[in-house]
């Protein structure tokens, strides 16, 4: 038997008897201002999601061998606006449900994705178009830039409040008509995306073909495709508190160059001569509802969020050209919401939200759910992919004893 060569890995450093007894706290909120009898603060003590890294609570778990850490959530546990995923300048509630800023467009994300299925979310408008104050509302992957509104790239799919229009990549298209969002609408979206097994067939094909972009040959494949889940993660203390740092998927140049289609070369910008589709996810939509009333599909065939559309530049080891990164679970899109100027939006909660009399059969029926319902379903993923995260780690640790036993 040759010896056993086993790749370095990081390991996390032993937890300590004080961190076992810490309580995890929700973030101190610090009063900021009130708005609309509202009181919004501002977060300061908590890591946010940035240069090319991002954030979630963790806690010390005797149980796991290796891994000695499995991740946990932060209190109000729901769905709701995000502690780490948001803009500085965004100012929240209490609850952690409604958004505002003082400043230009600043933008949060929620803290659940959704990957797969049929979600219905509601918002509601507090203060926006006003001739002072506006918001949009949208869903967005992970790359969607927080110091920008929603649908301003090629990550995000927003409404704007202003004209009732719809906004991607930054162009304004006409919805509403005659109609506009206001202060005191209910809006919902209906977000449809397809089974994640087939938005894996669809990434196989790009990666067959070394392609980010539409494959030429999308017809479905028989088998199962493999994508495994590989979160890559280390526990850090941070002001006291333990979290996970993992990197985050960074923009690409294919996606950049969709919203500025030009090259640069010294000082000389080129446009480009090859317009690039990105992968698309077929019958994905996402319809708008208007105070219970739907007003119609805002958009259709959404952009496909698997590797290797969505890319970590950091921790490449690879000199290709093409590189695969890792779907860490936390890929898809999430809902999200920007301010601009003291507008102010709400996320509501499924006890607060008004079924639409078209979709109250299909949420009976379990064909549309709601998204606070997201919530709970993917606790269940992150303890499913803790427990395979330690079988993997402790699998590695007996490889490594093998080694040092064979090296000897």
């Amino acid at each position: 038997m040759g010896p056993v060569k086993v790749v370095p890995r990081l390991k996390p450093l032993p937890y300590s008897a004080q961190d076992l007894q810490s309580e995890l706290r929700k973030p101190t909120l610090n009063k900021h201002t009130t708005l609309a009898a509202i009181e919004f603060y501002s977060n300061e003590d908590n890591p946010n999601n940035k240069r090319a890294f991002k954030y979630k609570p963790c806690r010390p778990n005797p149980a796991f061998q290796s891994l000695m850490y499995s991740t946990t959530d932060l209190p109000p546990f729901k769905c709701r606006l995000s502690y780490f995923d948001k803009s500085p300048g965004i100012l929240v509630n209490g609850g952690v449900t409604v958004a505002t800023t003082p400043q230009g467009w600043r933008s949060v994300r929620t803290n659940v994705v959704i990957r797969e299925g049929s979600w219905y979310i509601e918002f509601r408008i507090i203060k926006s178009n006003d001739g002072e104050s506006n918001v949009r509302f949208g869903i967005a992957r992970r790359e969607a830039s927080l110091e920008a509104p929603v649908g301003f790239d090629g990550y995000g799919y927003g409404m704007r409040d202003k004209y009732g229009q719809t906004v991607h990549l930054s162009k304004q298209a006409s919805f509403l008509e005659s109609e506009e969002f206001k202060s005191g609408d209910v809006v919902g979206l209906l977000v449809k995306l397809p089974p994640i097994e087939l938005q894996r067939q669809l990434a196989r094909q790009q990666v067959l073909e070394k392609s980010v972009a539409e494959p030429q040959n999308p017809a479905p494949l028989n088998e199962k495709v493999g994508f495994d889940i590989v979160r890559d993660q280390i526990p850090i203390k941070y002001k006291g508190q333990l979290y996970f740092e993992q990197y985050d998927y960074s923009t690409s140049k294919e996606m950049e160059h969709l919203l500025n289609p030009v090259t640069v070369f010294g000082e000389k910008a080129v446009r480009d001569t090859v317009e690039f589709e990105p992968c698309k996810l077929p019958g994905s939509s996402i319809t708008i509802y208007k105070n219970g009333e739907k007003k119609g599909v805002a958009f259709e065939n959404l952009y496909a969020f698997l590797p290797p559309s969505s890319e970590q530049k950091q921790g490449k080891e690879t000199k290709s050209k093409f590189f695969v990164s890792n779907d860490d679970g936390s890929l898809g899109y999430y809902p999200m919401v920007s301010c601009y100027n003291r507008g102010i939006i709400e996320l509501s909660d499924d006890s607060e939200v008004v079924v639409p009399e078209d979709l109250k059969a299909a949420v009976s029926a379990g064909e549309v759910k709601l998204y606070g319902q997201r919530y709970d379903e993917r606790v269940l993923e992150e303890y499913v992919y803790d427990l395979v995260d330690e079988a993997t780690n402790q699998y590695l640790d007996e490889l490594e004893k093998l080694a040092a036993v064979g090296n000897q």
